[in-house]
This record gives C-alpha cells, structure tokens and sequence, in this order.
C-alpha cells in the first residue's frame, strides 16, 4: 500500500519519497529560490524558472508559497534565520568580551564573504526601499538576537572595566554590517577602480583582522588595550611577537581549507599551493632557473640552483627544506634560499630530498649526503668554491643538515659551517620547551610522535642512530662551526640548545640564536613580522663571515 509501482526506476522512487517530506520540498524551493532572486531580483525573477531548478513543480510552489512576493518575502526570512543561527552556535557568552566580540565581527565578514546571494538580497531590497521584508514580528525575533549577543558581550565589557560606557549594541551591529556588507557589494566597482589586492585571499584575511581591530578600537576604554588586557590561550600567554599573530592568521586560514582526515600527499599538495601564494617577490639579482639531478644510494635527487647574477666563483651553502620529512621542496623556502643568495652574494643548492612515508628513512640522508660530495665534484662546473661549501638547513631540514655534517665528517668531505635553524636534533620528548609550548603555535606535540614514525619507524633508532638524531653521535668533534637558532616559543627548542652544549663540549664553534619572541618556522613571517627577516639576515652575516674567513 502506498510503495511505487514494481516498474519505477529507483530515481523515480527516491522523488517520490522526497515529496512526501514537506520539510524538505520547501528548503529546496528557497534554496533554488535565494539563487534565482539574488540574480535576477525580484522583478526579474520567474516562478517557471525556479521551479525548472528545484526538483518540484510550478504547482507545488505555489501550493506552499501562493505566489511571487510571498515566496520573495519568505526567501528573505530564510536567509536572515540562517545567518542568526550561526551566530547562536558560536556560543560567545561563556568568552571573554574582547575575544567575543572581535569573533562575531569576524563571523559577520566570513558569513557575508562566503554567501555573496545573502549581499545581494539585501542590496536588492534596499532598492525596494525595504517593501517586501517580512512582518516587523517575524524579521525582529530573528535579528534581536544578535542585538542581544551584542548587548550581552557590552554589558560584560562594561562591567569587566575594559569597554566604555555609552554605545548600545545596535551601533555596533551597525559599524560591523556596514563593513561586511560594503566588502561584497562594492567588489566590482572598488576592484575596478584600485585593483583586485584587498580581494586576494591574503588581503581578505587582513581586511577580517581590521575589521575586528576597528570595532574593539571603538569599544575599548581609553588607555586600556584589547591585546593585553585579553586572555589570550595558552600559546599566547608566552612573550609572543604580536606580529607573529598577524602570520598565523593567514596560514592558519589556509590551512583550515585542507579537507579533515587529509593523509600526506595531499597535505604535501596543500603546502606547495600555500606556499606558492604566500611567496614574496625574488630579488632581482637572483637567478633560479638552473636544475640537476644526482645519482644517489637513496635514488636520483633533483636540487634547484639559487645563484646570485654577479658570477665569479661564489661560496656554496647546500639547504634542506624542513616539513616533518614529509612535505616540502626548494619551490615552498623559495623566499629563504633567495634571499641567502641575494643578501650573501652567493650561491645556494636546495635539495628536493625524498619524503616520507612513501619514501622513509635512509633515502633522503642519503641523497643529501650525495649531494654534498657532488657540489665539492662538480665545483667547477657550478662556479663554487670548493673550500667555502656549507650546508644548512630548517626544521626537518635543520635535522638533515647536522646528520649530514657528520657523515660528511666521517667521510672526508669537507663543509665550511652549518646552519641548523630551530632543527630536530633528537626525538626526546620529555624535555621542558615541549611541554610549554605542547600546543605550537604552528608546530604541535600531539602529532609528532605519528610524524617521527613515517620518517623512521624504529623507535630505537630514532634514539640512537646519529643519521637520524645528530645529538646521538658518539663524538661531535671535529664539526665545522655552527650557528644553531632556536625559537623561544617551539617545542623543539631545547633540542637544539642541547645539540649546541654538544657541539661546544667537543670544541666546536658555536653561535647560538635564541629567537626570543618567534615560534617554530617563523622564517616563513618574514612578510607580517620584521624580527623573522631580521633573523635571517642575521644568519647570512654569519655565514658571510665564515665565508670570508676562508
């Protein structure tokens, strides 16, 4: 009784099943409707056409809507309804009013950005002059609840001595539509007239920042600051550099587009997308088109030559790419490498060793180790000094360059210093920096241990072999001169100090850098924060002196 004749496809008979939930044959008819009437608006839209975009009929809209307006009207109602219930699960009342309130301006940017239609309509009744909106009743229980939020978060702030007195909830709704709204509806014309920058994703992310700013500029109480008088989570408790926060933003929201449960090639394709985007311009005297590929006991290795345009016989530093073994390439530290090149006159080879887990330990080593013999091999081809050849290298990378220092060591290839940036030098876990900074910023504990093994799935080893942890070595003696830079605020700090007290105890020249302030991988901030490129010219000083000194 009721089920669909023995003949109908199974299409049909899911059509029918969905026409018998009248829930979801009226979402559709608005959800096909919002688009119709953002496009076209309301005059310009046709009944036929929706109902040839739904999965309903003419009939049927009008059963549920009666006609044109109301279906119009209803749209409107929709769509203001959607966007109060986002703001409900944002669940602000239990968070700081500082935090609070920079959060639902910054939703208020997003919702508008990413539901351009929502604008539209908008824009498109106030050409109406406000007509057709729902009854005053309908539309005022949806949107006094934001007012609400408002009122709630201002009360607190009020109370709490930070925001001042005299502002109502409905100027603040109205300072953060004006902006959000204007982002969207004056795009093409404001893009037309002054470039498409602060429509990048990069600006976008800057303008939903500075939304926040101007809003908590105009609430806070004269004198009293949003930065430091809000409780800023546990990574943030730490002397961070507040530029580095201006960083994190944008890469965390490009991180964020990553699909949940992402495995590692499709995280690897991700950073060298993010990575391409957020690439500053090349210095000009810098060439980077030269490419070779060695032969290896770890399989053929490809390396990108970063060679400064002035010629001559330059010194050589050979850099590895950090990116937990698994990510990575000479294209995502493009900025790093071409700058050493540019600042130091000099030559750099940056390796595109093997990752794991697809390619785990010893491949890479020994790819690296290979292309150190190489450049001192092929110095004449290169142009490089031989005797001014130096190998370096971040994170992972950091990690790679000190293994490869003592293998290069035992083997009689001579390397001129190492540059060993916030580097892995062992995988103790228990020590103080990985408890205190446990949740990064950028780098987080919780993941190592799954990322170590990809790399190396022998745990003794990855305590004891000196190829994968450099501080594991019997003797360091007998390296050449290290400049070791730690970030004060990274879990992988204290690893590096202890590879530095290594290095000293056995008579090698260390300088140390303790990145006071900057968190793991903060090299690539150098764009929101002047303490990272300040960092990195610092290194290349370094490095131009022992170059110097050879």
């Amino acid at each position: 009784m009721g089920e669909a004749p023995t003949g109908a496809s199974g299409e049909e008979r899911q059509r029918r099943s969905w026409k018998q939930d009248p829930d979801a044959v009226r979402g559709n008819i608005l959800q096909v409707a919002r688009e119709v009437f953002a496009e076209h608006g309301l005059a310009g839209a046709r009944v036929d056409e929706i109902a040839a975009r739904t999965r309903t009929s003419k009939r049927m809209i009008y059963y549920y809507f009666s006609d044109k307006e109301t279906l119009y009207r209803a749209v409107l109602e929709d769509a203001y309804a959607r966007m109060r219930r986002g703001e409900d699960a944002l669940q602000l009342a239990g968070m700081h009013p500082v935090a609070a309130l920079r959060q639902l301006a910054e939703f208020t940017f997003d919702h508008h950005r990413h539901a351009p239609d929502f604008v539209r309509l908008v824009m498109i009744e106030n050409i109406h002059k406000g007509a057709h909106m729902p009854p005053p009743e309908n539309m005022a229980g949806q949107n006094s609840s934001v007012i609400r939020l408002l009122e709630d978060i201002y009360r607190r702030g009020v109370a709490d001595g930070i925001f001042r007195r005299g502002l109502t909830a409905l100027e603040l709704h109205w300072h953060i539509s004006a902006a959000s709204i204007f982002n969207v509806s004056n795009r093409a014309t404001f893009s037309r007239i002054f470039g498409d920058d602060l429509y990048s994703e990069r600006g976008q992310h800057m303008l939903r920042r500075q939304l926040g700013d101007m809003i908590l500029g105009l609430v806070m109480k004269p004198g009293v600051s949003s930065e430091s008088d809000l409780p800023r989570p546990r990574e943030e408790t730490r002397m961070i550099n507040p530029d580095i926060f201006r960083f994190l933003d944008v890469w965390d929201g490009k991180w964020a587009a990553l699909a949940p449960g992402a495995g590692p090639a499709e995280r690897r394709l991700h950073f060298e997308g993010i990575a391409r985007e957020m690439r500053l311009p090349t210095p000009a005297q810098v060439e980077t088109d030269e490419e070779h590929w060695i032969d290896s006991d770890g399989g053929p290795v490809r390396v990108r030559i970063f060679r400064h345009a002035e010629g001559g016989r330059q010194p050589a530093l050979i850099y590895l790419h950090g990116g937990g073994w698994m990510q990575g390439s000479p294209e995502t530290h493009w900025d790093i490498t071409s700058r050493i090149a540019a600042w130091n006159r000099q030559t750099v080879i940056s390796v595109d060793y093997a990752l794991a887990p697809e390619r785990p330990f010893p491949d890479g080593f020994l790819q690296v180790v290979a292309v150190a013999k190489w450049a001192h091999d092929q110095a004449d081809m290169l142009d490089i000094d031989p005797a001014r050849i130096a190998i370096g290298g971040d994170s992972a990378g950091g990690n790679l360059a000190a293994a490869a220092a003592l293998a290069c060591r035992d083997a009689g290839v001579p390397l001129l210093a190492q540059l060993l940036i916030y580097p892995a030098c062992d995988f103790d876990r228990t020590r103080p920096s990985y408890v205190e900074n446990a949740e990064g910023p950028l780098l987080r504990v919780a993941n190592m241990k799954a990322t170590n093994a990809m790399y190396c799935p022998d745990e003794t080893m990855l305590t004891t072999d000196p190829r994968i942890a450099p501080l594991a070595a019997d003797s360091h003696a007998g390296l050449p001169p290290a400049y070791v830079a730690v970030a004060h605020n990274d879990p992988l700090r204290d690893s590096g100090l202890a590879y530095a007290d290594a290095l000293e105890r056995a008579g090698v020249a260390v300088t140390r850098e303790p990145g006071e302030g900057l968190i793991h991988g903060y090299l690539r901030a150098m764009e929101y924060c002047a303490a990272s490129e300040t960092r990195l010219r610092e290194m290349c000083a370094w490095l131009k002196a022992q170059n110097d000194g050879a």
